[in-house]
């Protein structure tokens, strides 16, 4: 008897050990060669650990998990077909997702390809139904651009780099596309910094930038945010900000980016130069920076009525065609925007200068109309006259997020958006910086409807629920 039990416990040793040593493997080996040596931050999505955390959520809330799944599965048989492969491993152990300096608003990755004959049988396929065209790099690779969604695509066969960016025109992008797929210039090194930080950690999401590391976990009922962002210089933030509160706020954000700092103005100005909504409105960045002391704060609070121009043609007495303008009262939310501003340079003058600001109003955001205002130490834009009531409070975090998703939804309507917003109940999220050092630590949860069910879940079986009403509803038409 104790020969067996010691022979069993030997075995379940075994089993561990090689289970354990065979994640810790995977972990490994799965972030090599596909990482730019180049990369400046990287963000690790753990698909096994999410998968691995999804399974025991699925043990401990059987009847949750049954009831939703018979019910998505009922919902997709019409649209199931036998899936030949596409010749990549999109589900793979863990993927990582990187940014490059010098290359602004653009994150990469890379996929190895499996099987290139069904690949090319997937690629053909994806760009005839984008109506896009394949074309041939004169290096030896192919490449397929999608304007609309800013996506890019190269591949050998042996892999794929991927790019989506925001405006970096394709030229920039072809170097890190030769790198990956003619020079091999992908982090092989197990011992590498940033493979060691990212291979040592099982949450599900991480973000890694030098010493900062930012983790973020899904659980029953929430998703939680935790980490630590280390800057070049100490105390860049203020360790001490004063912000007007409004009290049941639906929504409410204020972010303090510190512009007596001269290395946070550049560095705005910067991120923003290329952003479209400001040229086009005759806006330039480094002007607006120099105007403002970097506070922003937003907040929506209930609903309030706006006069609206509808502008609709008749014909007059000669059968001409003429414009008719009728004024109609329209619901919107009750919204507040302020920047905090500098003495000595009025950034209202200068908007209405520039034709941003025409009789009070900001004719720069569509939708509705938003009443601008100026005093000493901000200027407000707002989608009501009444003054709003706030409370003066001192926080230590420079960057705040609260939003009540239950009253949310009641107050703003964006369509896709508010199905999500009924899953949910807050979001919370804040930034310190830590005084006399270059540290910050940020934290922050979202929390779901359903204690016992994961998070995730509660979105995934939500959405799917609301797609299958929204066809059931439009069948019934």
């Amino acid at each position: 008897m104790k020969k067996s039990l010691k022979i069993t416990l030997s075995i379940l040793l075994l089993v561990l050990v090689g289970y354990f040593g065979y994640t810790h493997f995977k972990k490994t080996s799965v972030l090599l060669n596909v990482i730019h040596e180049d990369a400046e931050s990287v963000i690790k999505v753990g698909v096994h650990d999410i998968t691995k955390t999804i399974v025991l959520d699925a043990l401990s809330s059987p009847s949750y998990y049954w009831k939703n799944t018979k019910t998505y599965k009922d919902n997709k048989k019409d649209d199931s077909k036998e899936d030949d492969g596409i010749g990549v491993d999109l589900k793979p152990y863990a993927m990582a997702f990187y940014t490059i300096k010098h290359i602004d608003n653009t994150i990469f990755t890379t996929f190895k390809i499996d099987d290139i004959e069904a690949f090319k049988k997937y690629i053909d396929k994806y760009a005839k139904e984008k109506s896009s065209v394949i074309t041939n790099d004169a290096k030896g690779y192919k490449k397929l651009t999608l304007e609309k969604s800013k996506l890019m695509l190269a591949w050998n066969s042996e892999k794929i780099a991927v790019a989506l960016t925001l405006d970096t025109p394709l030229d920039k992008l072809k170097t890190v596309f030769e790198d990956v797929l003619l020079r091999d210039k992908l982090i092989s090194d197990k011992n590498h910094d940033i493979i060691k930080k990212l291979s040592s950690t099982s949450d599900h999401i991480v973000f890694v930038n030098k010493e900062s590391l930012i983790t973020l976990n899904f659980k029953d009922k929430g998703a939680i945010v935790h980490g630590d962002i280390y800057t070049k210089d100490s105390e860049i933030y203020k360790t001490s900000t004063t912000y007007n509160s409004l009290p049941e706020a639906s929504l409410q954000l204020y972010f303090d980016a510190n512009f007596n700092n001269k290395e946070n103005e550049k560095a705005f100005s910067k991120n923003f130069e290329n952003v479209s909504f400001f040229s086009k409105n005759n806006i330039e960045v480094a002007e607006l920076a120099n105007r403002t002391n970097g506070f922003f704060s937003a907040a929506i609070i209930g609903r309030t009525t706006q006069l609206d121009t509808i502008i609709s043609y008749d014909y007059d007495d000669n059968f001409e065609k003429v414009a008719v303008k009728k004024r109609q009262e329209k619901e919107v939310p009750k919204i507040t925007i302020n920047l905090g501003v500098n003495e000595n340079e009025s950034l209202d003058t200068y908007l209405k200068n520039n034709g941003a600001i025409a009789n009070d109003v900001l004719l720069s955001i569509p939708y509705y109309t938003f009443y601008a205002k100026e005093n000493n130490q901000i200027v407000s834009f707002n989608t009501t006259k009444e003054k709003l009531k706030t409370e003066e409070k001192n926080s230590a975090s420079f960057f705040k997020l609260d939003v009540d998703f239950n009253h949310l939804q009641k107050d703003i309507t964006i369509s896709r958006a508010n199905d999500v917003f009924a899953l949910l109940e807050t979001l919370n999220i804040e930034a310190n910086q830590l005084k006399g050092t270059n540290k910050i630590k940020i934290v922050g949860n979202l929390l779901g409807k359903n204690e016992d069910v994961n998070i995730i879940s509660q979105i995934f079986f939500g959405l799917q629920k609301i797609e299958a009403e929204e066809n059931s509803s439009n069948e019934n038409i």
